[in-house]
């Protein structure tokens, strides 16, 4: 005997759920930066500066032009306040650079750098207080001056509700000054002309393909296609459907939400559960077979959606 039972709606997100389960043969149920203050310290990148003022964010790729002044600051998490126990290293330091490693300097890699190549590094930030430094590995790229763009990491495939924020990002290096401009199924994009692209309470209509196009004088690269998916927030109740036992197997299919992880979970007493399954679902439809239901005198199950 199979009956289906609705316990709750999508709208409690992950809460949502279906329960089913198998009793003597098949019944089926439906509801519901600066200092390294511990151990717990990490290095986060290094940071350009351009005299005293910090350029962008963190990072551990740091591309500059041979024969110009190169200013890095190395960067961690967890910042405290004993600054005078504070070391910082960079090594192997490419040729023409160097950093201050006694204890109380600032960890900033200074130089003109001499020879063009990528330099594969290890930052390191310490603290005397403490037996471990962090580490972090790094690549210092020094390149040719008059160089076209060139693109060291490839804007990614973004997937978010409606509504909310979605941010994609390239990395690269070049002559400078080096133009961006973001585009959208082939057309330019007012206004977005940053190596980071951040849009703001999306909809569907800006779903699609984005890419980004670098420029200086020396010429120009288009990055790959990076494509934004714009899901749509869930307002579908999870269905049972299609529950059958045959060859001692129970078979159920759940119908619901779409671009979300469907989880199966098991219960002899409706009481205690135990996750047994995780499907990524694009379409709404999960089909779950237990094989071994027919040894089981009792069996219960319940899917449960969210990210």
């Amino acid at each position: 005997m199979c009956r289906a039972v609705l316990l709750g709606r999508a709208g409690g997100g992950a809460r949502a759920a279906v329960i089913f389960g198998w009793v003597a043969g098949a019944m089926a149920m439906m509801g519901q930066y600066d200092a390294v203050s511990g151990a717990s310290a990490s290095v986060s990148g290094m940071v350009k500066y351009v005299g005293t003022t910090p350029v962008g964010s963190p990072t551990n790729y740091a591309a500059e032009p041979v024969g110009q002044v190169f200013k890095y600051r190395i960067t961690v998490t967890d910042p405290g306040t004993d600054f005078a126990g504070n070391y910082f290293n960079c090594v192997p330091l490419p040729a023409g650079l160097t950093i201050n490693t006694n204890p109380g300097a600032a960890g900033y890699i200074t130089g003109t750098p001499t020879a063009i190549g990528d330099y594969p590094v290890t930052l390191v930030a310490g603290n005397l207080n403490y037996p471990e430094p962090a580490t972090l590995p790094a690549t210092i790229a020094i390149y040719p001056p008059d160089t076209t763009p060139v693109i060291t990491s490839e804007p990614q495939p973004v997937s978010v509700l409606a509504g909310d924020t979605a941010t994609m990002a390239v990395g690269a290096f070049g002559s400078l000054p080096l133009a961006y401009q973001w585009r959208h199924g082939g057309t330019n994009l007012a206004g977005r002309t940053a190596a980071r692209l951040s849009l703001s309470g999306v909809t569907s209509a800006q779903a699609g393909d984005y890419q980004v196009v670098l420029t200086n004088s020396f010429g120009s690269v288009t990055s790959a296609v990076a494509r934004l998916t714009v899901r749509e927030p869930f307002t579908l109740d999870l269905r049972l459907g299609e529950v059958t036992a045959a060859g001692g197997a129970f078979q159920c299919t759940a119908t619901g939400p779409i671009f979300t992880n469907y989880v199966v979970w098991s219960s002899s007493n409706l009481v205690d559960w135990t996750p047994v399954q995780t499907n990524f679902v694009i379409d709404g439809i999960l089909r779950f077979t237990d094989p071994d239901a027919g040894t089981r005198p009792r069996r219960f199950f319940r899917v449960s959606f969210g990210p």
